[in-house]
């Protein structure tokens, strides 16, 4: 009985091995084609599978070294993956996630009731229409800088081609963001809008503009690593992820894809899942919902500036100001985002990582808003030091400093007025950075609590001043 029993447990070992061999074999020819990332939830199975483009072939070897050093940084970054709020029990578990929903909806339903004690109804729209006053001039500059794109387009094949030189392409470009910029704010602020409408169309000048950047910049230096690959006689074999691609669809894609970044091949899943569209529609809906019914709460204690300290206000704001923060995170960076990313069966989800377990303030800049963090990552950081030769402190100062000036622009656009206080707060927390990397803050509890004590702090103060400054230039004068 003993022997049988220890062939038993042989054979046993044996086929154990066996099938552990077959699964690691099998695993690395699923990594090696990168067919398929699946994510596994309480309930359900949701897998985005994933195909790239017909521009490249499987044997493409995108690890081998560039046919020029310094095309490096042109290098694609996109993996396909979900975003971490799709399946949170990888990340903050589903019951923290339901439970911070139900809270928003709870206090949502506290707040309705009482505007119905009040006025009536549960909600007051009249709020809505001022904020909506005048949408047609976001639609008008949306499409405006949609068909101007295109002489962007023109001017960067005419310059990957050898058709112009490039002294010509570089002035052509400075001419399109000019007048992307000039006309558009003209526009806008020949009509009067909400500071809400205005930000959004602030944003929208924003995106076409890093967008077009990116099409330029990498085509453009990718034409002369080409070039000078050809030269050199000793360079490398040219990579194929690493030459230009100015084809006109892959141009159409790029523009409503939910990326900043331009990268000659984009990875795509293989269909749509329209459920996942419905989801995350409902959830949008009633994210923005919440931050409306939140913002006509908040109105009453703005109106309180010239009466109560400020640091009474600071405090009553604190709680609202981070919701409406939290809420507009969520409805834009993961619904919208998301939606658009099924739409368009773009595959890399990353728009944002874990920055509420951030500990520092330059891990939390990382992590938020993933988007505009690759591209001042590859456009401004890494360019800076290969182009202008900076170190690592100027390349840093040139990334914020760009970072601060779009911001405020944003800001000059919605309240009609300049007053560079976020600006000037976003340069401060260069020295908050190197504060947090102190090892009594850096990945430890104390750390992240530091850094939301400054958000819950820094957001109302920083709503405060201009909502101060906007009353007293422009709300009471157009009363």
């Amino acid at each position: 009985m003993i022997e049988t029993d220890n062939s038993s447990k042989g054979m046993f070992q044996q086929r154990t091995k066996l099938e552990q061999r077959l699964i690691k074999k099998k695993k690395g020819e699923k990594e090696k084609s990168n067919v398929s990332v699946e994510s596994s939830t309480s309930t359900t199975t949701s897998t985005l599978k994933v195909k790239r483009g017909n521009k490249f072939d499987d044997d493409d070897k995108i690890g081998d070294p560039p046919h020029s050093p310094s095309l490096e940084r042109f290098s694609s970054t996109s993996k396909p993956r979900e975003s971490i709020l799709t399946t949170p029990q990888t990340d903050i578990g589903w019951g923290t996630f339901n439970y911070i929903a139900i809270c928003y909806c709870m206090a949502g339903f506290s707040m309705m009731a009482d505007t119905y004690t009040e006025k009536g109804r549960l909600v007051d729209f009249e709020l809505f229409w001022w904020l909506v006053t005048n949408w047609q001039v976001f639609l008008v500059v949306s499409v405006g800088l949609a068909v101007w794109s295109f002489f962007n387009y023109f001017c960067t094949c005419l310059v990957v081609r050898n058709q112009i030189p490039n002294s010509l392409s570089i002035f052509l470009y400075v001419f399109w963001q000019f007048v992307c910029f000039s006309l558009s704010i003209s526009y806008v602020m020949a009509h009067e809008m909400s500071p809400i409408l205005s930000g959004g169309t602030g944003l929208q000048i924003c995106v076409f503009s890093l967008k077009n950047h990116s099409y330029w910049h990498t085509n453009y230096f990718l034409a002369k690593g080409i070039k000078k690959a050809k030269a050199d006689k000793s360079s490398p074999a040219i990579r194929k992820d690493l030459t230009p691609n100015i084809g006109f669809n892959h141009f159409l894609y790029f523009m409503i894809a939910p990326t900043l970044v331009f990268e000659t091949q984009f990875l795509r899943t293989k269909s749509i899942r329209y459920s996942y569209i419905l989801k995350e529609s409902l959830a949008a809906f009633g994210a923005f919902f919440m931050f409306y019914v939140v913002l006509c709460k908040t109105g009453p204690i703005y109106k309180q500036i010239d009466t109560q300290p400020l640091i009474v206000l600071i405090v009553q704001l604190s709680l609202p100001s981070m919701s409406l923060w939290m809420l507009g995170f969520y409805g834009v960076f993961h619904c919208l985002l998301n939606i658009f990313a099924e739409v368009t069966r773009y595959a890399d989800r990353e728009f944002y990582q874990d920055w509420w377990n951030a500990t520092t303030f330059d891990m939390w800049w990382r992590k938020w808003n993933r988007p505009v963090h690759k591209w001042m990552l590859r456009h401004v950081y890494r360019d800076s030091m290969h182009t202008v030769k900076l170190n690592k402190f100027g390349a840093l100062f040139s990334t914020f400093l760009l970072s601060a000036l779009l911001h405020e622009f944003v800001m000059i656009i919605s309240f009609r007025f300049i007053r560079p206080i976020l600006s000037t707060t976003m340069l401060l927390q260069i020295g908050l950075v190197n504060f947090t990397q102190l090892d009594i803050l850096q990945k430890t509890r104390f750390g992240n609590v530091v850094m939301w004590i400054t958000v819950f702090v820094g957001q109302p103060l920083v709503q405060l001043l201009y909502s101060t400054q906007y009353s007293a230039l422009v709300w009471n004068n157009s009363q």
